[in-house]
């Protein structure tokens, strides 16, 4: 389909709402959920060092690429890849047709099983809020309950589709950007909170000491593998949200400067959220490698047995409903983008009939937990890797020099040579551990 270029579209009002609603997607369950039982079985510190690495020379090269390709393409994932690679030909073409159709998709799949476990923590929310009940045979039999609950999974997967459909209906302005500007500071406030609640009880000296002093012992190369998988699926790389979210800018002056600020909030979240976690795990004498069900069986059970636990459960679950939420919706807005730029469907109509499309494919996530892990496996492990390795070939040979490094020009002296350590990483070091990460979801490596 030829690139027809949008009329009118919307446009984020500040630089500050589009760091808020930037960091808003890359701040979700990876961060409060996964970044924490990920660090605790790999041994806490040593992989926080190299999670770090990761973030640094695969993270930060390819976020930018998305956010100057959506800023100079000025429409949605694939419309902005196909301006910007035009003048490469066929090859240009392929790339851009290929990694813009695998975004968009990966962002409708990712949608549908996040959706359901998003839906879980609001149904841990009721539960702290007294809404509903537990299991009487304790924290590990209310979730297997749950999980293979159809009905009750299917309900909380409906709610939380009908608050993110509800957001993108606004459009950017008054859904997207007024929405994370409520929700961010919302969340750093519960976090904080949370923060100074561990601080008191006790619990956050071994929190700091496990996750801040590395035995390197730990580390494996499956450690370095996650670390790398994990920077992706953190910044929501992979998915188009920051392409999509870039083409809302009215500039590209500070693009430099916003990358800095998106990946340091959604780093010091996952760090702070660790901190807290760990607290309560070690005050009362868990085991940090509690696996995938630290959040939803450990901590509910760790909850009921400490000081003033019921008021810690509430703001913890709705700290995590919060950071669902504001991923939530940047991934139905990927897919509405498309709907709305390519095919001129009206925002409200488009936010709708997507958002039947996901719950409808959510629907069986929440009636299969199979099916939902087979969803997660896919995206995760091939999907985003695959549109990842794309981007940077798209961003280091296929862009041309002057699109490419227009984020840069801002940098006193013109940010020569950030601009070419840039290109070189994006060309050469990015590329070649993105495609470790793919080996490695391969069972390769």
């Amino acid at each position: 389909m030829e690139y027809l270029a949008p009329t009118k579209r919307g446009k984020f009002r500040s630089n500050l709402g589009f760091i808020l609603a930037a960091s808003g997607s890359a701040v979700g369950l990876g961060n409060i959920w996964k970044f924490p039982y990920i660090a605790g079985e790999y041994g806490g510190g040593a992989f926080v060092l190299v999670y770090l690495a990761c973030i640094a020379v695969v993270g930060l090269p390819l976020l930018y690429a998305e956010m100057i390709i959506g800023r100079r393409g000025g429409s949605d994932v694939l419309g902005s890849l196909q301006k910007l690679t035009e003048a490469s030909g066929w090859s240009g073409r392929l790339v851009s047709a290929t990694a813009g159709a695998i975004a968009v998709a990966s962002g409708f799949f990712i949608l549908s099983f996040y959706s359901v476990v998003a839906g879980w923590a609001l149904h841990y929310l009721a539960i702290s809020l007294q809404l509903a009940g537990t299991h009487p045979d304790g924290a590990a039999a209310t979730f297997e309950a749950l999980a293979s609950d159809r009905e009750t999974s299917a309900l909380w997967h409906s709610l939380f589709m009908v608050m993110v459909v509800g957001v993108i209906a606004g459009g950017v302005q008054q859904g997207i950007e007024r929405t994370c500007k409520v929700l961010m500071p919302a969340l750093m406030v519960i976090l904080l909170g949370l923060l100074g609640y561990v601080a008191a009880a006790g619990g956050l000296d071994a929190s700091a000491g496990f996750l801040f002093q590395p035995d390197f012992s730990k580390i494996t190369a499956d450690a370095v593998l996650e670390a790398l998988g994990h920077a992706f699926f953190t910044l929501s790389l992979g998915m188009g949200a920051m392409m999509t979210y870039g083409s809302y800018l009215d500039s590209d002056a500070h693009l430099i400067r916003d990358q800095f600020a998106i990946a340091f909030l959604d780093t010091t979240i996952a760090i702070v959220s660790g901190l807290v976690i760990f607290a309560v795990v070690f005050a009362m004498g868990a085991t940090p490698g509690a696996g995938p069900g630290l959040v939803f069986i450990t901590l509910p059970g760790l909850f009921a047995e400490i000081p003033g636990g019921a008021f810690v459960a509430i703001a913890f679950f709705a700290l995590l409903v919060l950071a669902a939420w504001s991923s939530g919706i940047s991934l139905l807005e990927v897919v509405v983008a498309v709907a709305v730029d390519r095919f001129s469907v009206p925002r409200p109509l488009a936010a709708v009939g997507v958002g039947i499309a996901v719950w409808i494919l959510g629907m069986f996530s929440a009636f299969d937990g199979a099916f939902l892990d087979f969803m997660d496996n896919l995206t995760t492990r091939y999907m985003l890797p695959v549109v990842g390795l794309l981007i940077a070939i798209a961003a280091g040979w296929l862009v041309s020099k002057e699109d490419r490094e227009a984020g840069f020009r801002a940098i006193p002296g013109g940010g020569v040579r950030l601009a070419a350590v840039w290109t070189f990483t994006i060309r050469w070091i990015t590329p070649t551990l993105v495609v470790l990460v793919i080996l490695h979801g391969l069972k390769i490596l």
